[in-house]
């Protein structure tokens, strides 16, 4: 990307700061942004095409022109390397730093990018619409510099975020363990005070940036008498090189092959008492507030993934002939495609109300594990249909199906299961408000 289109893109990005985008006038915001004349996602030529989509403004389409240009040239040729090494480079974090890539939605003030939710959605966009996962950018940026930036204290926040958002300093969140995933109440992970240090024991898995991880959030019990284990809980910040940090292995995935995931353990770790992030006992509130915001990520993720592969199979079955025609023109094969793009326009539309409610600090818990779960399920049907459609080749490794199919079994796994997910939303329904 020039320097110059950087220079616009920033520019963009502060005006969208000082101007929010949702105005409570539709008449206004629509003469404000340009947007009357865009596409929805249902009418357009392609999914992945710039300027489609009411909630994005010409300044985010600057943006996402950005974004795209930095995933083909810096990320998709060099991706099947990764995937060997079963990790990205430390360079491409540098490089995507110098373009204004990490920490897109943190504050100027705190030394983040300073843009705005949908500038964030846009990198997830992106990433999904470059069919390559092993960039952990999102876990990075908008899963854990939030809580930093939150939650931390100036110190904190000085000394980290600005070298996170420059790609300098990986950071990584621990939560999931040996005997305890989606149930953050089950962790084992603790912390014990020795004076005014803390000392952490316990491991953690399947932890995204494990590996390259300069700095990992962990969550430790910090009081076991607490009237619930919600009660006790508490985030710190563990640097990489402590003594008693021990990164074990690289985990060998079913999909997601370039992206490093590791187990940690943490033996008897002596950390100083500036390295609680926030409140004692606070951090389960914490998980609480920020997990909405990651699983909308994985929602936007899933769906931008479904429109790559209907993008990808609209081409293969245009091309491919069989009983002398063309794929396309099987019938069978043309309802399937009606039907595929249907689902994927009902979830789009969604996902984007979600976007926009986000934006606006309205999205709640029960409403992003919807998305979560809605979307991930899509993501998953999608796939298998888009590989059925390709017949044969699409179980080939060569092909981007393939790769998109394995890659979308995790997203109902993580970020809290889809069965969990339906827990929470039925919570909501029969409490009493």
């Amino acid at each position: 990307m020039t320097s110059r289109l950087f220079c616009r893109s920033l520019r963009a990005w502060r005006r969208l700061t000082v101007q929010p985008l949702l105005r409570s006038d539709p008449n206004t915001r629509s003469s404000h942004s340009g947007r009357e004349g865009r596409l929805e996602s249902s009418s357009a030529k392609n999914f992945t095409d710039i300027g489609i989509r009411r909630i994005f403004s010409s300044d985010h389409d600057i943006f996402r022109e950005s974004i795209r240009k930095f995933f083909q040239e810096e990320v998709i040729p060099y991706h099947t390397e990764w995937e060997k090494a079963g990790e990205v480079s430390r360079e491409l974090w540098e490089k995507a730093g110098k373009q204004g890539l990490l920490g897109i939605n943190i504050a100027e003030k705190c030394g983040g990018v300073g843009g705005d939710v949908l500038s964030m959605a846009i990198a997830w966009e992106e990433q999904a619409y470059s069919n390559c996962t092993g960039p952990g950018f999102v876990l990075h940026s908008d899963i854990a510099m939030p809580y930093i930036a939150n939650y931390g204290s100036e110190e904190q926040i000085k000394r980290f975020i600005p070298e996170m958002t420059a790609g300098k300093c990986i950071g990584a969140i621990a939560m999931t363990e040996p005997g305890a995933g989606s149930d953050l109440q089950g962790v084992r992970t603790n912390a014990k005070k020795d004076g005014s240090d803390w000392i952490l024991n316990g491991s953690k898995v399947f932890i995204t940036n494990g590996w390259m991880c300069d700095v990992v959030i962990v969550v430790a019990v910090t009081n076991r008498e607490a009237r619930s284990p919600a009660h006790g809980i508490s985030l710190f910040l563990v640097e990489n090189g402590m003594k008693g940090f021990i990164k074990g292995r690289k985990l060998h995935k079913m999909g997601l092959k370039a992206q490093d995931t590791a187990e940690l353990f943490f033996e008897d770790v002596r950390l100083p008492a500036s390295a609680l992030l926030g409140e004692e006992n606070k951090g389960f509130y914490y998980l609480m507030a920020e997990l909405p915001q990651e699983r909308l990520a994985i929602a936007d993720l899933a769906i931008s993934a479904c429109e790559f592969m209907f993008e990808e199979t609209r081409n293969y079955v245009k091309q491919r002939k069989a009983f002398g025609k063309t794929v396309a023109h099987i019938q069978t094969v043309q309802h399937k495609l009606a039907e595929l793009k249907t689902h994927i326009c009902v979830t789009r539309a969604f996902v984007d109300s979600c976007l926009q409610l986000h934006e606006a600090k309205r999205l709640d818990s029960a409403t992003a594990s919807m998305a979560k779960y809605w979307a991930s399920e899509l993501q998953n049907s999608v796939a298998y249909d888009c590989v059925q459609l390709h017949g044969g080749w699409g179980y080939m490794w060569e092909y981007p199906i393939a790769k998109s199919y394995v890659d979308a079994r995790v997203q109902p796994i993580y970020g809290g299961t889809n069965e969990i997910m339906k827990e929470l939303i039925a919570r909501d329904i029969i409490h009493d408000k």
